[in-house]
């Protein structure tokens, strides 16, 4: 008995040696760093993460132009100012490209294959078309009851090949940290907007009073009626503002 649980113990190493030694791959180390501009050749104005846009990336030369073998793609996040980072990545050859956007759609000539090397970072940069573009009139300022206002005015842009969808509604969100991640005691509800107030000035105002004095970022966002219904954005404005509790 005492032969035969040895012989196991010994099968049983023999199987964990060889499984380690399958696996035994370098690990990820290659980087890729990069940045999404507008049409007009600015940064484009995103959100934190994946939730308004992503960079799809999908590794070619794992399968090799093998139909059988099926490659998972992967998604790489956003930072707000349209740049994005990854620095675990395995060394292969990647095709790349801007996927569910707040713009027109990723044509074939906009993806791009990309060699990442170990130890190494390559630099890849994307131009997408918004539907939108926003601009500050008037920068976030408080009122003498303590309620925080701003004012846009969006354009329409157009690609040729393209219907341009109809807009649908906007916000101004308020923060208190840098990630402007809406805080719902002074972010209010969206507002309807049309294509015919395209140019003019639209005022919004916080749902509350500010309460404590601190400082709050602020930003704008607007959508159309597309089919992912993505935001576009103006940059964040920071405002010293002054508490006049509740």
């Amino acid at each position: 008995m005492k032969n035969i649980a040895n012989l196991f113990l010994l099968s049983l190493l023999v199987v964990c040696f060889g499984a380690c030694e399958m696996d035994n791959y370098d690990a990820p180390d290659a980087a890729v760093i990069g940045q999404v501009y507008d049409h007009n050749g600015k940064p484009l104005q995103t959100a934190l993460g994946q939730g308004n846009m992503k960079i799809r990336i999908k590794e070619i030369s794992y399968a090799n132009g093998d139909p059988n073998i099926v490659v998972t793609e992967q998604n790489l996040n956003m930072m707000m100012d349209g740049s994005f980072k990854n620095t675990r990545l395995f060394k292969g050859t990647y095709e790349m490209w801007p996927f569910e956007t707040c713009g027109y759609p990723c044509e074939e000539e906009q993806m791009k294959v990309v060699e990442l090397k170990s130890g190494k970072t390559a630099e890849v940069d994307f131009t997408i078309t918004p539907y939108l573009t926003l601009e500050w009139v008037d920068a976030p300022y408080q009122d003498a009851d303590g309620f925080l206002w701003a004012s846009f005015k969006f354009t329409r842009n157009a690609k040729e090949g393209y219907d341009m969808p109809d807009v649908e509604k906007a916000q101004m969100i308020i923060g208190t940290t840098v990630s402007c991640a809406a805080d719902g005691r002074y972010t209010d509800n969206t507002v309807s907007i049309t294509n015919i107030q395209e140019g003019d000035v639209i005022k919004l105002k916080s749902k509350a009073k500010i309460e404590f004095d601190q400082k709050l970022f602020v930003r704008i966002s607007a959508n159309c009626k597309d089919k992912y219904q993505k935001s576009c954005y103006t940059d964040v404005k920071t405002i010293d503002a002054k508490g006049f509790g509740r």
